[in-house]
């Protein structure tokens, strides 16, 4: 298949998350910050797991960092969403949805006000791989809707073609057994785990988070992190270094071991070290704070300011609300 942005791309990433803890949120911005390096790009972002809210939150953040006049819509995807949770609500992210501006309007523009502007949740993780040349996809929420993407026609060549690898981030959540046992058996490629010991080791400073994104009066980032409980706290990182592998697994960040996840009747992720074919990502104490200083580094960097013609903004959510159709390739909820 013929890449549809012309030119080399970066790896793009297919973020699978519930959006429900600071770290889910920051990684977003780790995201959007190594797009910005021309290290990888957002190839999708999905909710399972969670509601509305937390869709809207990822769609605002990804108007928040790309800024400018809309592109085509297979080349800036919209948030899926699980309909099966689309009622429950994530109170870390309202108060970033809520916040105004002094003349009363909302402080961040966003496109996503009800169910059907989002994305069916299968189809949106498809096309983050369709889209790129080449594609890692990072798991932090329940299993569910990724493993149905295996059912969709041609989709297990496609991964095993494009999908680099699968990273699966372990923060002590209960998983959907049978799904997982399936990624996990059927997967047609590398899996590794970003096990819950990793984000205790890498956390982010809540006495610092302020300073760390001063570049912006008012960010939605610092506002779920501010909104999730009574400050200050430090934030675990699992979802920061779940995406840093995936997008840099050689750089020396982590280390890693061979064996095999393995996941119990009550739904808990462990990994067994010895011979198997998955992968379980381990810190050294050594490299800690090269690692911790580079996931801050990227995740908190103003964006660059976007070219003519290129990025996503208000316009993006005037478009929406002309009830623009989406591009070939995108399948919203009906």
């Amino acid at each position: 298949m013929q890449n549809p942005f012309g030119g080399k791309q970066p790896i793009g990433v297919v973020y699978n998350t519930s959006m429900s803890r600071p770290d889910a949120a920051l990684a977003l911005a780790l995201l959007y910050g190594l797009s910005g390096k021309r290290e990888a790009r957002v190839g999708s972002v999905c909710v399972t797991g969670a509601g509305l809210e937390a869709a809207t939150f990822c769609d605002l953040v990804g108007l928040f960092y790309t800024p400018g006049p809309p592109r085509n819509a297979n080349q800036v995807l919209p948030t899926g969403l699980a309909l099966e949770t689309a009622s429950l609500e994530t109170p870390m992210v309202r108060a970033a949805m809520d916040r105004k501006k002094a003349d009363g309007n909302p402080q961040y523009a966003r496109t996503i006000r009800k169910v059907s502007d989002t994305s069916v949740a299968e189809a949106v993780l498809r096309n983050g791989v369709i889209f790129n040349a080449e594609a890692v996809v990072v798991l932090s929420a329940p299993a569910t809707y990724l493993a149905k993407t295996l059912d969709l026609q041609g989709v297990k060549e496609l991964y095993e073609k494009r999908v680099k690898m699968l990273v699966i981030v372990d923060a002590g959540g209960r998983q959907d057994v049978p799904a997982m046992r399936r990624l996990l058996a059927e997967w047609p490629g590398p899996i590794a785990l970003c096990g819950k010991e990793i984000g205790p080791q890498l956390t982010w400073s809540g006495a610092t988070i302020d300073a760390d994104f001063s570049w912006a009066p008012a960010h939605p980032v610092v506002d779920a992190y501010k909104a999730f409980r009574p400050m200050p706290f430090d934030a675990p990182l699992w979802d920061l270094a779940g995406v840093l592998y995936a997008v840099h697994p050689t750089e020396g960040y982590f280390q890693t071991q061979a064996g095999t996840i393995q996941v119990s009747d009550g739904g808990e992720l462990s990994f067994a070290a010895g011979a198997g074919k998955h992968v379980g990502l381990q810190l050294d104490p050594a490299g800690r704070e090269k690692t911790l200083k580079v996931l801050m580094e990227v995740a908190s960097a103003k964006p660059p300011v976007p070219q003519p013609g290129r990025g996503r903004g208000p316009q993006a959510a005037a478009a929406a609300e002309k009830k623009v159709d989406p591009a070939p390739g995108v399948v919203k909820q009906q």
